[in-house]
């Protein structure tokens, strides 16, 4: 007997059920409008959650149920009934990326690009290293919106607990493509190094926001 399943739903709702009204109830139980709830009901089978507990898997299929709509609970690593996998939890991690802001009191980490490496540290000096000359400050940023599969699942997540996998990559990828401007940036005036390097968030529309890096080029010997 399989020990993980994944939850399935392919648009049917429970006998004597009015479509409409199983599209108001799951967006009232999962906080989203009902034009997002509709594509749901496409015909195609959209995997709600992967390789999960049993457990886990009945509470997903028994709110779905009291909408009445039915999900399918299926064994894990049965094959994939249609190619909607944007609606999924994946089942491997993001990769990890060194976050200047995380765990230690300072960090620091070196990113390659074409022609050498790039320093980057959150603090003003790179111990062992003397900065020779200051370039001025550098940034980048970049601005997401979410995506409608990833606030499917992070409703979702509001029945049972735990980490929202796919804004947790949204943000990591945010972080990077954010970082890769502002060291390109940096390369142009000739640095090999940025200190003092800071994140900072805004919302710019509804459903959308900026995530922003900026620190100080340097070059260092």
């Amino acid at each position: 007997m399989a020990d993980k399943f994944n939850v399935v739903f392919n648009g049917k709702t429970e006998p004597n059920q009015d479509i409409e009204d199983v599209k108001q109830r799951l967006a009232g139980i999962l906080k989203l409008d009902v034009q997002r709830i509709t594509r749901l009901f496409d015909g195609s089978p959209v995997t709600i959650k992967r390789n999960v507990d049993i457990e886990i898997a009945e509470k997903y299929s028994r709110a779905f149920k009291g909408a009445g709509a039915v999900c399918i609970i299926e064994p894990f690593g049965a094959v994939p009934r249609s190619p909607t996998s944007q609606y999924a939890a994946a089942g491997n991690g993001p990769q990890k990326m060194p976050s200047p802001s995380g765990g230690a009191p300072h960090a620091t980490f070196q990113k390659s690009f074409h022609g050498g490496k790039m320093i980057i540290t959150n603090i003003e000096t790179i111990p062992g290293r003397t900065i020779s000359e200051h370039f001025g400050l550098v940034s980048g940023s970049t601005i997401r919106a979410k995506h409608v599969g990833r606030d499917i699942m992070a409703s979702l997540k509001n029945l049972v607990g735990g980490e929202l996998k796919g804004y947790t990559q949204l943000l990591q990828e945010s972080r990077k493509q954010a970082m890769d401007r502002m060291i390109a940036q940096a390369k142009q005036l000739g640095a090999n190094a940025i200190v003092n390097v800071r994140f900072s968030t805004s919302s710019v529309a509804q459903g959308a926001a900026e995530l922003y890096v900026y620190g100080t080029a340097v070059k260092i010997q």
